[in-house]
């Protein structure tokens, strides 16, 4: 369930994201897939969550969001598939990350952090590594889970009518 905190973190991104013609959508599902020859891939285990993809000119950033040091160690899966791959946290405990030299930056060296400071101002504390050359089954695999997402926002759009 998610805390009060990471529903404003979420809010703030997609207002940000916005200002920026750029398109965002939440709780994106994604599935690894493996070739079965001919240019068709299928999925393979289970699906994982994107917090957050934000796509802009055909490249994806893919944001996990963590509001407490116990989330960001926590077993829960973190998924950095895109061609931009950040951790969005409140500008606090992305200082801290960065300051103590948290395991996590060794463990995740390509992804950047990205501190919120509470309200709507976005910060890069760390550039994260753009892979310019994203696969093709894993740009069309974050396509269909926005397309998925966005989807799913309109039906409770429809819904609340």
């Amino acid at each position: 369930m998610k805390t009060q905190l990471t529903k404003r973190m979420e809010k703030a991104l997609i207002i940000d994201a916005l200002g920026k013609s750029k398109h965002p959508a939440l709780e994106v599902e994604y599935w690894h897939t493996e070739s079965i020859g001919a240019g068709i891939y299928r999925p393979v285990g289970q699906a994982e969550y994107i917090d957050a993809v934000i796509e802009k000119d055909g490249m994806y950033t893919c944001l996990e969001l963590k509001v407490s040091m116990r989330d960001l160690h926590s077993k829960a899966a973190q998924t950095f598939v895109g061609n931009k791959n950040y951790l969005v946290c409140p500008l606090k405990m992305a200082k801290e990350i960065k300051k103590c030299n948290d395991p996590w930056i060794e463990k995740h060296p390509t992804v950047g952090i990205i501190a919120w400071n509470g309200k709507n101002k976005f910060q890069v504390i760390k550039h994260c590594k753009i892979n310019y050359s994203l696969a093709q089954n894993d740009w069309t695999t974050l396509a269909k889970g926005m397309i998925s997402s966005l989807s799913k926002e309109m039906k409770k759009l429809l819904e609340g009518a």
